[in-house]
């Protein structure tokens, strides 16, 4: 799962800088309707090499540089995410179509969409899960010693080590864009906040 997940972390990663760039660079306006979800789609897609080869680099990694279950990595960084993404679609579309709404996906869009996905998406996460079969593993420049060492009790709770640490960072950043909204907006009540909190 770890392995899986971080190949799709990278992704799902490499296909937001992607797409900022190129939105940045003015290849992809956000006036022109659907090009920058068209954009994120492709390079999704494409960007399905690189889920395969870390997630399986990983896997090697782990391993200790075994071959046995590759493919099988592959095929799970190539329907994890994009399973639970469609299975959410899917759930959501049908809440649209029972109440009739038009801003429901048409079938053929599903069926286009079932499409990229097994036709371009998993072969390519399996293209990159062969080339991360075929890389060597990482090896790490340590060397592990077979008498463990002793863990000291902590002397503070862990919450309470990472609420003192988080509390402070989160209340200057709360307050200064609160600020400086407040002032975009004109003192009208800005609630981006609580929907974060939430």
């Amino acid at each position: 799962l770890l392995c899986v997940m971080v190949g799709d972390g990278v992704q799902i990663l490499g296909m937001a800088l992607v797409t900022i760039l190129f939105a940045a660079l003015g290849f992809m306006s956000p006036a022109s309707r659907g090009a920058l979800l068209t954009g994120m789609l492709f390079f999704y897609l494409v960007l399905g090499v690189a889920a395969g080869y870390v997630a399986v680099r990983l896997w090697r990694t782990i391993g200790c540089g075994d071959l046995k279950g590759w493919v099988g990595i592959s095929w799970k960084a190539s329907c994890f995410f994009p399973g639970i993404a469609f299975l959410i679609l899917t759930t959501l579309n049908f809440l649209l179509w029972g109440s009739g709404s038009t801003g429901a996906i048409p079938f053929s869009l599903f069926v286009v969409l079932i499409l990229l996905w097994f036709c371009i998406s998993v072969p390519l996460t399996l293209f990159g899960g062969y080339l991360g079969a075929k890389a060597p593993h990482i090896e790490y420049p340590v060397r592990t010693n077979q008498i463990p060492r002793e863990i000291p009790s902590q002397k503070y709770p862990s919450w309470l080590l990472v609420v003192g640490a988080g509390t402070l960072p989160f209340g200057t950043l709360f307050i200064e864009l609160f600020f400086i909204m407040s002032s975009l907006w004109m003192g009208r009540v800005y609630y981006v906040f609580g929907f974060l909190l939430l």
